[in-house]
């Protein structure tokens, strides 16, 4: 099979790599420096364990508010302006919550804009923390609105 110079490489570099219709990239002539910056799967990926053989990833959220100080917020709180994702929500009291309302919204003013989550809180303990999983994208922004006082504290989870 005839061969085709790739015409994208630049420099020295140009005349050592050959591209084949197949696609392949054959390497022979290449210099070793040229050699060494080509990656190939069979290299070791950012997160992989070869032993086990998966890629592994983690997730990062943020939970403390941008200017803030503690992750669990008991009062209104702009989590951050602009787009972004929000993972979860975690909330519980110490004592007998105030009837009310907490609301996540798709804005940066309580009271306005899409709410993403809002959870009626009756006048109970809720001395077990929940989690709520909510997986959604926010484009305005994200903001924790409280319509009670502040003996429920909840915690975002978000980026």
């Amino acid at each position: 099979m005839k061969k085709l110079i790739a015409g994208l490489l630049i420099g020295t570099i140009l005349s050592a790599f050959v591209l084949t219709v197949t696609g392949y990239i054959d390497l022979r002539n290449a210099t070793a420096q040229a050699r060494s910056s080509i990656i190939e799967l069979g290299s070791l990926i950012a997160g992989e364990d070869i032993v086990n053989d998966v890629l592994r990833t983690e997730e990062r959220y943020l939970t403390i508010p941008i200017g803030g100080t503690d992750a669990m917020v008991a009062a209104d709180q702009l989590y951050k302006s602009g787009p972004g994702y929000v993972r979860s929500i975690t909330c519980y009291s110490d004592a007998t919550a105030t009837a009310g309302t907490i609301a996540l919204r798709d804005n940066t003013a309580a009271g306005a804009g899409n709410i993403l989550w809002s959870f009626d809180v009756l006048a109970v303990a809720y001395n077990t923390p929940f989690t709520v999983d909510l997986q959604t994208p926010f484009s305005v922004g994200l903001y924790l609105d409280f319509t009670t006082t502040a003996d429920v504290k909840c915690m975002v989870r978000w980026r």
